[in-house]
């Protein structure tokens, strides 16, 4: 199926390249490019409309994993599609109730995520990418101008991934399987007074779950989980998944430059099951540990449901801009196995300003209050060589925290609020062109901090973690050589230090040499490499979906690098890559979860190709 998706594509991209640009008479171009814009909605909120020019560099051409995207911030389960969750300690984006779910959160486009074009002709970019064990992904962008005030456009995405440890066949044991698809519209009047975006999106997100290797030795041997295909796995006959859809408007009124009025309204319905047709009988039976409700079979459902506005002012006074609103959120979740429906309403009062006295000088500031007491401050400097931010926040604890009934777990609590202190900074010098260096620092202090214990039951600290993060990021070029970097150092202290498990050291380096081999043929050859130091890190527990404290598997130190080469000419562009090309050299592989191998030496090829008429 894959082979036969990439092989479409090619020809749907042979028979087009003819034509991939509007020419006149003369055969100039006329559109590309640089005639095809974008902006987001959060440029049009808070009043700073900057058109953007597309991307065409070979920067992350030849990334297309979720991990290697995230520059490797992320803790997965080895391969694409399966759950994640960040290796450093992130706030939620709300404060008030979440359903509690979030480890397929990368697939999910949300209403921030989408681009608003001015395209001035139709434009769509196609890309296709065909991984080593069957692994691969399809993506469609289509947007055109309908009017010269109106744009709309649609994207559709697949991933189909094989598993990578102990699969039944040789070929189509799905480890993942998504579809995803979006629309969205743009539309202003001609006098630029009024202006409402529109997007739709629905994601569904199936994983068929393996449980982890099942180990050879009664003493934990990491040489003898490396076996990959021929791993004996926990789980033969379970899935986990997400259906997500979600409508979001925007639109604002114009009076005059100092007084505006707009609304935000958004409809969110998520639905996360586990499914077992055989709990006690089938294969996977020796992973549950009790049965709740049922012994033939599991299926487990939580459903989170919200409408959401949003009403506000806005406006600019010279350098200053303001805007202030009220929004209320109305929540329902639900549990199979409970007969409580939670109904909730939640009503918030916020602002934002931001003083720009020079292009390149920027204060901003931000507050939300929710009336239940949970609260977020947040504020940013930049000015010429420095950033800084600040925020101080409490949330709310997640329902599936609370109160949950499957079939192989039950629990109910009452978890208070979590707080968090934050600052952050970094400075920027450089020499010319040649290096450019980034020193950074953040502390984070966590109270009362929720998490899933070694049981992976769901728990509430009642003491304080201090966690600093120096680091530094660093850019150099000689000639058509580049070297990048990003390392990180934690250390974490104090009494709720052991519920958070970072390693202590954290690195990741591109080297590349990238040139014009020829007129409109640019190639980047190049070397990424990480490196993380040995640590605790979480376990998963694919029945609820959590990540969960573990003591028991040491994650071993691990060097792994991939080798690339990209290529752009014109509007299209080309990878090759040989991931973890030097697996067997100091070990038969690396680890990512316990029990979970990273990904496995494979060959990955790429296309991505444009068109503008």
């Amino acid at each position: 199926m894959t082979k036969r998706l990439l092989f479409i594509s090619i020809l749907i991209l042979g028979s087009a390249a003819a034509r991939a640009q509007v020419i006149d008479d003369s055969t100039k171009q006329v559109y590309g490019f640089e005639t095809t814009l974008f902006t987001t909605e959060e440029s049009i909120k808070n009043n700073r409309i900057r058109y953007q020019v597309i991307d065409t560099s070979l920067k992350d051409m030849h990334l297309w994993e979720p991990v290697e995207r995230e520059d490797y911030y992320y803790q997965d389960l080895g391969t694409v599609g399966t759950a994640m969750q960040p290796i450093y300690y992130q706030t939620p984006d709300v404060i008030g109730k979440r359903s509690g779910f979030s480890v397929f959160d990368y697939y999910v486009k949300e209403p921030e995520d989408f681009r608003y074009f001015d395209t001035k002709s139709p434009y769509t970019k196609l890309r296709s990418v065909i991984g080593g064990n069957y692994r691969a992904y399809i993506g469609i962008d289509f947007s055109r101008n309908v009017t010269e005030n109106w744009n709309t456009g649609f994207s559709f995405r697949r991933w189909t991934i094989d598993k990578q440890i102990g699969p039944s066949q040789s070929r189509g044991d799905l480890n993942v399987l998504t579809h995803s698809y979006d629309i969205y519209s743009d539309y202003q009047t001609p006098n630029k007074k009024y202006r409402v975006l529109f997007n739709f999106a629905r994601t569904f997100h199936k994983v068929n779950e393996t449980g982890g290797i099942v180990p050879l030795d009664s003493v934990l041997i990491y040489e003898n989980l490396f076996q990959y295909r021929d791993a004996n796995i926990n789980m033969r006959n379970s899935q986990a998944g997400e259906l997500r859809q979600q409508y979001h408007v925007y639109q604002h009124y114009k009076i005059n430059d100092l007084v505006q009025a707009y609304h935000t309204f958004d409809r969110s319905r998520r639905m996360n099951a586990f499914d077992n047709p055989s709990a006690s009988i089938g294969p996977d039976s020796a992973f549950f540990d009790q049965y709740l409700i049922r012994t033939d079979s599991t299926k487990d459902l939580s459903q989170y449901y919200y409408v959401q506005n949003e009403i506000g002012l806005k406006g600019e006074l010279s350098k200053l801009f303001y805007r202030f609103y009220f929004k209320r959120k109305d929540i329902r979740y639900t549990v199979k196995y409970l007969d409580v429906v939670n109904p909730l309403v939640e009503n918030y009062g916020g602002g934002y300003v931001r003083l720009a006295p020079k292009e390149d000088w920027r204060l901003e500031a931000s507050a939300e209050y929710e009336l239940n007491g949970n609260y977020k401050l947040q504020s940013t400097l930049n000015i010429p060589f420095l950033e800084v931010s600040a925020l101080s926040m409490q949330f709310a604890s997640p329902f599936f925290y609370e109160q949950y009934l499957g079939n192989h777990d039950f629990w109910r609590n009452d978890f208070g609020s979590e707080q968090v202190q934050q600052l952050s900074g970094k400075f920027t010098f450089g020499w010319k062109d040649y290096i450019q260096l980034q020193p950074k620092a953040a502390i984070k202090v966590v109270s009362n901090h929720m998490y899933f214990d070694t049981l992976a039951m769901p728990r509430q600290g009642n003491g304080t973690a201090t966690m600093l993060h120096p680091g530094l990021e660093f850019k150099s070029k000689f000639s058509y050589f580049h070297l990048n970097g990003d390392y990180v150092y934690t250390t974490i202290e104090g009494g709720d230090a052991n519920l958070f498990r970072i390693p202590e050291h954290f690195l990741t380096l591109n080297l590349y040499y990238e040139r014009n081999l020829i007129k409109n043929l640019i190639a980047r050859f190049g070397i990424d490499a990480h490196y993380k130091t040995s640590y605790f890190a979480d376990d998963y527990d694919p029945v609820i979906q959590q990540f969960h404290l573990q003591n028991h598997f040491e994650i071993p130190s691990y060097f792994f690098a991939d080798v690339y080469a990209s290529f752009k000419i014109n509007t299209a562009s080309f990878f090759l890559k040989m991931r973890h090309v030097n697996m067997g050299l100091n070990a038969g592989g690396y680890f990512t979860t316990p029990y979970y191998t990273g990904q496995e030496r494979v060959f990955d090829l790429g296309v991505s190709w444009s068109f503008f008429d």
